[in-house]
């Protein structure tokens, strides 16, 4: 008896995996099923016109009472802002800038902390090319196969006019479409604002690499600023006070590269000194260590031949080895040290890099070209204002 209560447990507990087993089939097509369901009423609500994408982009909303997309007021004159600023020649980049400047939250480009990282020249451009604003709404322009997304074909998607208000004309369009491909076309430094200081000045507080801005006044005309735009963990911003490059502010740099500071030019004597001490340091501790090779290996030959015991073997073997293994950790350090020190400059390199510099510096007009001089032979500049004071410090490649 107590075999056969066995075997009908057994069979009990079979009958439960079966029946979760089915129970998991029918949900899986009824999950299916729901899908395809959704799916199908997507795609008839947006051959009708009707939104069915989610969170409709900036400057509209979905207003749920009416079931509709609806342009939000506020953000009206902003969009507006952006197409014009585009089309009268503004750039991807400093269109970002402005919107960030005046705060302008963003749809999509949030921090997992929940703040806005502001304004990219991608956010820009995709907003500026959404046919949505034209009043299409297209449905279907990715697909998932095999769990992979993909883009799917132009005519294999559903692009239909919608029933919401349009905010772009389509020779508005036209137009931005053109401006966008021909910068593509570029080189890219002739696409994008090279200043002068591009990717070279950096910020003392915070130690974060400056960005320019470019402005326009009545009395000076257009003029490039420098900005530092860092935010810190907590989310506060970097305290250091932006800059108008002007004519001036060119002059002192000028003159602050080309007259090197007498204490940099000694601590640049005192580094090739150094330079040289830690290679005949070098040179001294290799000789010590092939000296203690040589011993450890006599030791053993002495081993060998019964010279010496096995005790008094392993003793002075434990004293090489831990000698031996110093000095290779010790040569390790000064080696990084040589080639740390050999990357600096020689007094005689600066000079030569400043003739170097004076020459291309005095025939620049673009500001392409007094970048190409600055890089010759500065590897970064350190600023820092306090009050109405500019510090400049500069480092020479």
């Amino acid at each position: 008896m107590k075999y056969i209560a066995h075997w009908i447990e057994l069979n009990v507990l079979d009958d439960e995996d079966k029946s979760f087993e089915y129970m998991s089939i029918f949900a899986r097509i009824e999950y299916k099923t729901i899908k395809r369901r959704m799916k199908q009423g997507k795609e008839a609500g947006a051959k009708k016109g009707m939104w069915t994408n989610g969170k409709p982009t900036f400057p509209y909303y979905y207003d749920k009472n009416t079931k509709s997309v609806l342009v939000d007021e506020g953000k009206r004159p902003i969009y507006r802002a952006i197409v014009e600023k585009h089309l009268s020649g503004i750039n991807l980049g400093h269109i970002a800038i402005w919107l960030t400047d005046n705060k302008i939250p963003t749809l999509y480009n949030i921090k997992p902390d929940g703040r806005d990282k502001g304004w990219s020249n991608v956010t820009v451009q995709r907003l500026l090319l959404s046919e949505i604003h034209l009043g299409y709404i297209t449905y279907g322009k990715t697909r998932t196969k095999r769990g992979q997304v993909e883009s799917v074909p132009e005519d294999e998607r559903i692009k239909v006019m919608g029933t919401h208000e349009k905010l772009k004309t389509q020779e508005e369009h036209d137009a931005i479409v053109e401006r966008l491909v021909k910068n593509r076309l570029m080189n890219p430094n002739s696409r994008r604002n090279i200043f002068p200081l591009s990717g070279l000045l950096y910020c003392e507080k915070c130690g974060c690499r400056m960005q320019f801005r470019v402005g326009q006044s009545k009395k000076q005309g257009q003029y490039w600023s420098a900005l530092c735009y860092h935010h810190y963990k907590d989310g506060s911003k970097c305290e250091q006070k932006g800059k108008v490059l002007d004519e001036e502010f060119f002059n002192a740099l000028y003159e602050r590269i080309i007259n090197v500071d007498p204490n940099m030019l000694q601590e640049i004597e005192l580094q090739g000194r150094g330079y040289n001490d830690t290679k005949t340091m070098i040179a001294v501790k290799e000789q010590e260590l092939q000296k203690h090779k040589r011993a450890l290996d006599k030791l053993h030959e002495s081993y060998e031949k019964d010279i010496i015991t096995k005790q008094v073997f392993m003793e002075r073997k434990v004293v090489r080895t831990r000698q031996i293994q110093k000095l290779e950790e010790e040569l390790q350090d000064l080696r990084k040290v040589v080639v740390d020190e050999c990357n600096y400059p020689t007094v005689e390199q600066i000079n030569e890099r400043i003739r170097q510099f004076r020459g291309l510096w005095d025939v620049a007009v673009t500001s392409e070209e007094k970048h190409r001089a600055l890089k010759k032979l500065v590897e970064r500049i350190v600023y820092n204002r306090e009050g109405n004071r500019v510090q400049l410090t500069v480092c020479y490649r």
